[in-house]
């Protein structure tokens, strides 16, 4: 991939099942990010979503790719709670070639079009809350940490899955946008 893609040339769109097979490079770019903290060069070894896992969320409808210039430069994954009216961001990936250009952002707001277009009135998802790049970012696109004090069901089940596969619950955040 070329660092030489513009945001201008970025198009966010509903992901298509000949992209499955593309997105877990993708993940396994944006999560070498995480080799500039020694405490976390253990994600690099994690697995990424797989490409039937991706066309699983895909058949539901909440997968979101930035298309730059005919290359996909990045994703985002997530899932209607209907019963919270709420949609949950289970995965964003922008490929390090594309890192730093805004499409994160593009791919989170498209995110809350979709929210938006079903009924939904917010947008969560759980980050790193200590890393300079994660829940900064987040904040600056209208998320704010949801104290655990506050968490519902779910957010006590995704902390118990994110502790199951290895990540230090002590440094993750749940987090909330309100649309």
């Amino acid at each position: 991939m070329s660092a030489e893609h513009d945001k201008s040339a970025c198009l966010i769109r509903r992901a298509l099942p000949s992209d499955a097979a593309l997105l877990p490079e993708i993940e396994r770019s944006a999560a070498s990010t995480f080799a500039a903290d020694p405490s976390l060069h253990f994600i690099l070894d994690m697995p990424v979503m797989s490409a039937e896992q991706h066309l699983d969320f895909m058949q539901k409808g909440h997968v979101l790719v930035a298309e730059c210039d005919t290359v996909l430069g990045g994703f985002l994954v997530a899932e209607a709670m209907p019963d919270e009216g709420c949609l949950h961001v289970w995965e964003l990936s922008v490929h390090q070639d594309f890192q730093r250009r805004g499409f994160g952002r593009k791919l989170l707001d498209g995110a809350a079009d979709l929210a938006k277009a079903q009924g939904c009135t917010s947008l969560s998802l759980t980050t790193f809350g200590d890393i300079p790049w994660n829940r900064p970012f987040y904040e600056s696109c209208g998320y704010q940490v949801l104290p655990v004090s506050q968490y519902n069901a779910r957010f006590r089940s995704i902390a118990e899955l994110e502790q199951s596969i290895g990540l230090p619950i002590e440094r993750r955040v749940a987090m909330i946008r309100t649309l």
